[in-house]
Formats: C-alpha cells, structure tokens, sequence
C-alpha cells in the first residue's frame, strides 16, 4: 500500500484564493491515485479565510485546518504545525501555487528513490521561471549571501517548495525550534536546508516551471530585519 502523503499550506489573509487553491491541490492529489490529507495553517488572518475554511473542511473530506489567533508569524505557526501530519511523505506548498503542480509527482518520486528531502531550484537552466527584475535581483544576493556563508552548495536556498520524509521533517524542525521573538522570519525555509545538509540528509534538487506568486515572501526592506537571526545562527555554528 502506498504511503499517505501530508500536503501542508500556510497561509495569511488568503480569501481570495484559498478556496481556488485547495480545490487545485485536491484534485491534483487525487490525480495521483494514493492516500492523502491537507492541512492548511490559518497563520492569524484577520480577513475571511477562517471562515471559508470551514466551509471547505465540510466539502473536501482530506482536508483540515489549524487557525492560530497570534499572527502572522511567518512560519512559526507553520513549524508548530508539522506535528499534526499523518502522512509519511511531507510536501510544503505556498498558497499562491507559483509552483506548477505537476511537479508534486517529480517530488513524490524521488522521495521513493530514497532521498529525505526534494528542493526546487529556480535557476537551474531547465528551469522555465517568470519573476519581476527587482525580486529577481534580490533572491540572487540573498542566495549568493547564504551560500558564502553556510556553505550549503545549492543556489535556491529559500524556495517555500520542499518535499520531506516524515521523520526528517520531524527531526529537522525539532533542531530549528521555535523562534518566539519572531525575528527569523521566512528563513526558516532557509534554515531547514542548512540543518537538512549539516545532517546529511540525501536532498534532490529539480528544475521547475515557476511563476511569481503578487505578493513574494522576499523583499530587501521586509527581510533585513532578519540578519541579527542569521548570524547568530551562522556564530552557534562557527
């Protein structure tokens, strides 16, 4: 029997497309022909999506929700939220779905093949990706910021996209902790990978077709805030 597969999908403020999305998802999972659930975290929105998610819990049968009342945490409420996964496979998608979703079945793969984690990278020359220049040049400086200083040899170190194996999500996390101060921000997707190559952990990079979501998890004005985080955490290590 096929392992069931926890897709997991954080979101903040999202009616206007959380219902779009999760009908995508379901439909592309069961496409798939194997056991599945959803879990959408409700990171504290304040708009309706608390709401529609009710509705959508009593349409689709896979699919659950968890609502934090203390957002938006960018992630934290995510981390926290690992836990409540029944499957053995782990796939992370962003709501906006800038991923093409045909490539759910690429990660499934070579999670099969035996790696523990599947990464995504938009620079890889398969890769087919539509991004504004600005985003483009600012996601360039950060990869090449965290490669000088972490080492992790890979040039797409903040992608929201990721595949686990359970228990190497589970172990991974459990090394992250929590950040209560908030101040990590979403390198947490970044920090997951770092720990994943510090642990061994055998990783599969793909190519993907990939379009900019409207509002990008990364931005020079938004993120500077988490570089004291950074090197900190780059000094526990050094």
């Amino acid at each position: 029997m096929k392992r069931l597969v926890s897709v997991i999908i954080p979101g903040y403020n999202e009616a206007s497309v959380v219902a779009g999305t999760v009908s995508v998802v379901e439909r592309a999972m069961r496409l798939l022909k194997r056991p599945f659930e959803i879990l959408i975290v409700d990171d504290g929105s304040k708009d309706l999506t608390p709401v529609i998610l009710e509705r959508l819990a009593k349409k689709y049968k896979n699919l659950r929700f968890v609502s934090y009342k203390d957002g938006p945490s960018r992630r934290e409420n995510l981390a926290k939220s690992f836990k409540l996964l029944r499957g053995g496979y782990v796939l992370l998608l962003d709501m906006d779905l800038s991923l093409d979703i045909s490539h759910l079945k690429d990660m499934l793969y070579w999670l099969e093949q035996g790696y523990g984690m599947v990464i995504v990278n938009r620079y890889h020359k398969q890769s087919r990706i539509r991004r504004h220049l600005k985003r483009y040049i600012v996601s360039k400086l950060y990869n090449a910021f965290i490669r000088l200083l972490f080492r992790t040899g890979y040039h797409d170190n903040i992608c929201g996209f990721k595949a686990f194996k359970r228990d190497v999500i589970a172990k991974l996390v459990a090394q992250a902790g929590i950040d209560e101060t908030r101040k990590r921000s979403v390198f947490w997707d970044t920090q997951i990978l770092i720990l994943a190559v510090r642990n061994a952990v055998p990783i599969k990079e793909i190519p993907v077709c990939w379009t900019e979501g409207k509002s990008s998890a990364l931005s020079f004005s938004k993120e500077i805030s988490m570089l004291p985080y950074i090197v900190r955490f780059w000094l526990r290590k050094n």
